[in-house]
């Protein structure tokens, strides 16, 4: 496999995740529509037009779609113009090559996670400010903050010290190994 056959791979990957949300965006966008044709009353409430916002959701809806589809469609040349170099990819897999492999993985899953959960932490900020206010409108959010902080604070450290880590934990297997040879 090549680098420009692993990038042209990722790119039709996120090409489907984003053509995914056009369904939550459908749903969302409709969903709002019928609830506006119900309630008449919020033409008055609202500063802008509801034109405005049928309008922006239509062209948030066609552009993911026509993105997705270029970037699913036309992904070799995406790629071609991103790769300059095609180079064959080899894979060395040794012990601290893998635990870097498995660092990341889990670091970017769990930032992803993270930005997620950023509306969640929003609200769960609200009701704080709220309670603190002594406001009577705080909702109830289930929302763990030290949790999302913590989980957070080691994604970045699994990110951008993974070479200390994998170092670290390299020479750790190899002293638990040679007390395995002197016990034997």
């Amino acid at each position: 496999m090549t680098n420009r056959t692993l990038t042209a791979l990722a790119i039709r990957f996120a090409a489907l995740l984003l053509f995914m949300k056009i369904f939550d965006q459908f749903g969302f966008y409709f969903l709002s529509i019928y609830y506006t044709a119900l309630m008449p009353v919020l033409e008055n409430q609202l500063h802008t037009s509801l034109d405005k916002f049928y309008y922006n959701g239509t062209f948030l809806l066609l552009g993911n779609f026509l993105i997705s589809g270029i970037l699913f469609f036309k992904a070799e040349w995406v790629s071609s113009k991103l790769i300059k170099v095609d180079s064959d990819i080899t894979i060395g897999l040794t012990p601290e090559k893998l635990i870097r492999v498995i660092l990341l993985t889990t670091g970017i899953t769990w930032l992803a996670y993270s930005v997620y959960l950023l509306p969640d932490l929003y609200d769960y900020i609200q009701m704080m400010i709220a309670k603190a206010n002594h406001l009577g409108f705080a909702k109830k959010v289930d929302f763990s903050p030290i949790y999302y902080i913590l989980k957070t604070t080691i994604a970045f450290l699994f990110v951008f010290r993974v070479e200390k880590i994998s170092s670290y934990l390299e020479k750790k297997m190899n002293r638990s190994e040679v007390r395995q040879d002197k016990n034997n």
